[in-house]
């Protein structure tokens, strides 16, 4: 099989695993997308920083996961639906452009992106990752196989 371009139009909806509600009617649901070249590059090349000292040598390697898995969120998460806040009412989802390498994105809002919790972004970012994969037994059924 050979390589297969990114489809940056496609989305999934998924559901969080930890989410009690996971698999009825009640779910959150999080529609996600691919992230292209451009903010891959952006946000990985942001995840691993040296700091030198005064004489040139490496004191410091700083991994920026977090920051990684929020910035994939940021561009990847393209939407929610039965987000509720501490009262029951649906949270709005924003969005707010943002201009990497010269290309204008909408992302997630701030607001919107603060309202969710460390792990669940950890989760959601994993997925935006692989959003692109096909996995082996899928493709032997694919036409093309």
């Amino acid at each position: 099989m050979a390589i297969k371009a990114l489809t940056l139009s496609s989305v999934k909806v998924i559901e969080s695993d930890s989410d009690p509600a996971k698999g009825s009617t009640d779910a959150t649901r999080f529609t996600i997308g691919a992230i292209d070249a451009f903010v891959s590059a952006y946000v990985f090349d942001r995840t691993l920083t040296f700091t030198e000292n005064d004489v040139g040598d490496v004191t410091l390697a700083q991994v920026k996961m977090s920051e990684a898995n929020l910035e994939a969120v940021r561009f990847g998460l393209r939407g929610w639906e039965n987000l509720k806040d501490g009262h029951g009412n649906d949270v709005p989802f924003t969005t707010a452009d943002r201009i990497v390498m010269g290309k204008k994105y909408v992302t997630v809002a701030d607001e919107s992106l603060a309202l969710l919790s460390q792990d669940l972004v950890r989760e959601l970012a994993a997925s935006i990752r692989t959003i692109n994969e096909v996995a082996p037994d899928v493709a032997k059924k694919s036409v093309a196989a």
